[in-house]
């Protein structure tokens, strides 16, 4: 790809779950979730896909440029 415009160390991988777009208070959101036990997730992954992804319409939309099954 030549120069990736983002460095990778420090990257983490993640799920999130949820999103805003305003600012507000961090604490009701931590605090709702700080009680949960739950067990890890897993996941089966098929397919890694290139995407080219934008946000032209105020939100991520992105559509598959191309797309390598995997073991």
């Amino acid at each position: 790809l030549g120069e990736v415009p983002e460095k990778a160390a420090g990257f983490t991988p993640h799920v999130s779950v949820a999103y805003s777009a305003g600012d507000g208070p961090a604490e009701p959101i931590t605090e709702a979730l700080s009680h949960l036990n739950l067990p890890p997730a897993h996941a089966h992954i098929s397919t890694a896909e290139l995407i080219v992804i934008h946000r032209d319409n105020q939100m991520y939309e992105w559509e598959t440029f191309a797309k390598v099954p995997l073991g």
